[in-house]
């Protein structure tokens, strides 16, 4: 008996193979419902493994390695990165782990939303084979704060696509909510100076968005297409995009210039 490691009553272990995966998702998703972890974590598993995660979940939440928050007009309540869960990660990843920016403040109920809608287009459009690599926002921001090689905004994602026989990397935003028109000037500025990537695009809820996104844009000189997050994540390949320059429209496969090998 004295090699058997014992813990306290109540006491949380976690698990590198199955807990892990599930901090580490919910920081990079900043927000993201039970129901969303699950189709990330588990997405050719068989249905029987929803009760295995929501103790795990409760096992977290108890810990304050994640919180749970109920927000109305959601699908169950949302889940972020808890203190522990905060302090847990930042010696397991290759990126500075910070909770606060995404958990506190009075734009949080504003910031729930834009995260829950994007984890969902990114879940859409790896299913759709869309996707080789997500760079979450909390890895872009960690690359611009901390090293050399840095983009010149913290973008939602940095995204590597891949579209028929292409590839290429892409800046995409989820504009849920219209900016300034100084703010759009702001950002034109900063996307002109990326040398980093090929395309930007810009994902919008609805059609008052799109339009008026094309107008802010459209002194840029780089590439900034836009599209209705409903239709691009439903066919991502085949939807037509808009770039806010030109009006000229393509497709996705048109914004990527590497070649697949």
């Amino acid at each position: 008996m004295g090699g058997v490691m014992r813990y306290l009553p109540g006491e949380v272990v976690i698990s590198p193979d199955a807990d892990l995966p599930l901090l580490r998702t919910v920081h990079r998703a900043g927000h993201a419902t039970p129901h969303q972890l699950y189709s990330s974590v588990y997405p050719h598993r068989e249905k029987r493994l929803w009760d295995s995660l929501s103790w795990r979940i409760n096992r977290l939440v108890k810990g304050k390695f994640l919180d749970r928050t109920p927000v109305p007009g959601l699908k169950g309540p949302v889940l972020s990165l808890g203190e522990n869960g905060e302090l847990y990660l930042q010696g397991r990843e290759r990126f500075l782990v910070e909770r606060a920016g995404r958990s506190r403040g009075s734009n949080r109920r504003h910031q729930i939303w834009h995260d829950v809608e994007l984890f969902d287009i990114q879940l859409a459009l790896r299913r759709a084979d869309a996707v080789v690599l997500w760079e979450s926002e909390p890895e872009v921001k960690a690359a611009n704060d901390f090293t050399t090689d840095r983009y010149a905004k913290d973008y939602d994602a940095v995204v590597t696509f891949r579209s028929g026989n292409r590839c290429g990397k892409v800046a995409l935003e989820y504009e849920r909510t219209p900016k300034s028109s100084r703010q759009y000037e702001r950002i034109c500025y900063e996307i002109d100076h990326d040398n980093k990537l090929e395309a930007f695009l810009y994902l919008v809820p609805n059609c008052e968005l799109h339009a008026f996104l094309l107008h802010a844009l459209r002194n840029a000189r780089r590439r900034i297409v836009v599209a209705l997050a409903s239709e691009f994540t439903q066919s991502p390949h085949t939807t037509l995009l808009i770039d806010a320059r030109t009006r000229v429209q393509c497709r996705l496969k048109d914004c990527l210039t590497g070649a697949i090998r």
